[in-house]
């Protein structure tokens, strides 16, 4: 098999970057799954994404992509993962407080023709999560086929906000990913060629919203590439919630930067635009340097080959156009006011300090700087299956400083729980980079602190 990358072709479906895209393809909206007991059927398939050769794919419970789950806070579920692939997966609750055995990380591998079923209460609050992969190795291969879902979580205190919540109508998943291919239309690992944009694994998606105040659950599930979120006619939108819940108060935005993994929940009134279009799209123009998907990386010879190439690098696209049609028979037309009271800890009480250097794992001449492309570390050391780091007691408080001595933007996650950023080079954040989260961007040089 050929491992050239098919850029030309692709390259072409995603042209058109500044104006409108026509787009061809209604939006798909992942069906649902509720209850307490879920059986999720990992399975391979195909899908004819081009007019050639069809693509091999994976899915739960179908061909391609994974169903929404939608949960309640203080439900006990179980969740049995059939692994029906012809080689090992696994499968992780990403975002969720779940106990070691339960999370679905590498160490967790299901075999070939095996069920892994985990049991463990909900205990976050209202807001949107995702499952995926996280094998050593394969979560970038895994993901990209078609193995990742929203976990959707609601409360009491959710529905008391009046927010938005009929899923599909006026409660949007938006799942963004971009891939790359190869001359065969198989899906590659080949991330910096990513030159293929899916919104809820929809090549060149619209959608009709109603003429009301929607919600939007944006995830980016792509393995490197950030997006920054913004509507094409400049329109302000409001936060609502975070990757690990409900904001505080509605934070009204103009733009809006998500890093892979990352999460978050707008709300955007189209009240008074009925019979219009406009876009949602990514204003990738705007980034900073050395944020991959941004306008460039690194510095002098030490960047990606071939970054300047990829169409979708440091220029503004549509993810999905949107017309507005009617409203709904009972629409939310106000954007509350207060959501959720959030109450972060207080450093003063921190158990322990600590602090983490991402660093490349090889020797240089100390005249040139570290290597866009790694291979990368923290403290000087890579991952390694059997080997423990750092012991974190059960309960404590701790403070992280996180330090970026790559000349790439690194996005950090923690399994199992939530943190608030409080300090960024010194300084306190800006608005949208704070509340309860499980992933952030740590950009080159910085260093950003969090509890």
């Amino acid at each position: 098999m050929s491992n050239k990358i098919k850029f030309i072709l692709i390259g072409c479906l995603v042209m058109g970057f500044g104006t409108r895209l026509h787009a061809q393809n209604p939006l798909f909206i992942p069906p649902t799954l509720t209850g307490t007991t879920f059986n999720l059927n990992v399975q391979t398939g195909t899908q004819n994404f081009f007019p050639s050769n069809p693509t091999p794919t994976y899915g739960i419970n179908g061909p391609f992509l994974s169903p929404t789950i939608i949960v309640n806070k203080g439900d006990v579920v179980t969740l049995n993962v059939n692994n029906g692939l012809p080689v090992a997966t696994t499968m992780h609750w990403h975002g969720l407080h779940v106990a070691p055995e339960n999370d679905g990380g590498p160490h967790q591998s299901i075999a070939a023709g095996t069920t892994w079923s985990p049991s463990f209460e909900i205990l976050n609050q209202a807001g949107t999560f995702w499952y995926h992969p996280h094998g050593d190795g394969k979560t970038d291969l895994h993901v990209s086929k078609g193995l990742a879902g929203l976990f959707i979580v609601h409360d009491a205190d959710e529905l008391a906000a009046g927010l938005p919540i009929t899923y599909g109508v006026d409660d949007i998943p938006i799942i963004v990913q971009t891939k790359a291919f190869d001359v065969l239309n198989q899906i590659a690992i080949a991330d910096h060629m990513d030159t293929a944009l899916f919104v809820n694994g929809t090549l060149d998606a619209y959608l009709t919203v109603p003429a009301q105040v929607v919600r939007f659950r944006l995830l980016n599930g792509s393995s490197m590439r950030s997006f920054d979120f913004g509507l094409s006619n400049n329109q302000v939108f409001y936060q609502v919630a975070t990757d690990a819940g409900l904001r505080a108060a509605p934070l009204a935005l103009t733009r809006l930067r998500l890093s892979p993994g990352e999460r978050a929940e707008i709300l955007v009134d189209f009240s008074a635009l009925q019979g219009q279009q406009l876009d949602l799209m990514s204003f990738s123009s705007e980034m900073d340097y050395g944020i991959f998907g941004g306008p460039g990386l690194g510095t002098g010879m030490d960047t990606i080959h071939g970054y300047s190439e990829n169409p979708l690098n440091g220029t503004d696209f549509t993810l999905v156009s949107m017309i507005v049609g009617a409203p709904t028979l009972a629409p939310v037309t106000s954007i509350p006011s207060g959501l959720v009271p959030f109450v972060p800890f207080d450093p003063i009480d921190a158990d322990v300090n600590r602090t983490i250097v991402f660093d490349t794992l090889r020797l240089l001449p100390t005249n040139m700087p570290s290597l866009v492309e790694g291979p990368f570390g923290f403290n000087g050391e890579t991952f390694d299956m059997g080997v423990i780091n750092m012991e974190i007691p059960l309960n404590s408080t701790e403070v992280w400083t996180l330090v970026n001595k790559t000349l790439i933007a690194h996005p950090f996650h923690l399994h199992d729980v939530a943190f608030n950023v409080i300090e960024k080079n010194g300084t306190i954040p800006a608005p949208e980079e704070q509340g309860w989260k499980d992933v952030v961007l740590v950009m080159p040089n910085d260093s950003v602190k969090f509890i």
